[in-house]
C-alpha cells in the first residue's frame, strides 16, 4: 500500500507544528524560570508576555509560510496547541523546577565569596561611618555658626 504524497506532506506539516508548539512552549518556559530567579513586576512581566506572544506569531506565521506555503491550515494550528500541551504535561513540570533549583545552586555557590566579602568589609565601613556622622555633626554645627554670623554681618550693613 502506498501513502499519497499530500497525505505525507500533510503529516510532516503537522510534526512541524507540533515541534513548533512544544518549542514555543520551552521557550516560556525559560520566562518562567527567569521569573522565579529574578523576580518581576506586573509591567515587567505583561511586556515580556506582549513580546513572547509576538514572537510567537512571527515563528507561527514562518512556520506556515515555509511548511503549508502560507496557507492557514486547521490541522497545523492544532498541531502546534497539541505541541504545546503534549510539552506543558510532559515536561514543562521538570524543566521548571530542575532548572530553577540548578540555578540557584549555582548562584549560591557563585555568590557566596561576595557574601563572606561584605561580612568581613561590614565592620570596618560601620566604623568609618560612625566617625562620618560625628564628623558630620561637627561640621554642621561650624557651618550654622558661619551662617549666623553671615547674616548678622549682612543685616547690619
Amino acid at each position: 500500500m502506498q501513502v499519497s504524497e499530500s497525505i505525507f506532506r500533510e503529516t510532516n506539516i503537522l510534526l512541524v507544528a507540533m515541534a513548533t508548539g512544544a518549542l514555543l512552549f520551552f521557550v516560556y518556559d525559560l520566562l518562567r524560570i527567569m521569573r522565579r530567579i529574578i523576580p518581576h513586576g506586573t509591567f515587567f512581566i505583561a511586556l515580556e508576555d506582549v513580546l513572547f506572544w509576538l514572537g510567537s506569531a512571527a515563528v507561527i506565521f514562518t512556520m506556515l509560510y515555509r511548511e503549508a506555503y502560507g496557507s492557514l491550515r486547521g490541522f497545523s494550528i492544532g498541531g502546534v496547541v497539541i505541541g504545546m500541551l503534549l510539552y506543558a504535561c510532559i515536561l514543562s513540570r521538570f524543566v521548571v523546577k530542575g532548572s530553577v533549583f540548578l540555578l540557584e545552586k549555582i548562584l549560591y555557590v557563585l555568590l557566596r565569596p561576595l557574601v563572606w566579602l561584605g561580612r568581613l568589609i561590614r565592620r570596618p565601613i560601620r566604623a568609618l561611618g560612625r566617625k562620618g556622622r560625628k564628623g558630620a555633626g561637627f561640621f554642621k554645627k561650624r557651618l550654622k555658626k558661619l551662617w549666623k554670623t553671615v547674616k548678622i554681618c549682612l543685616s547690619k550693613q
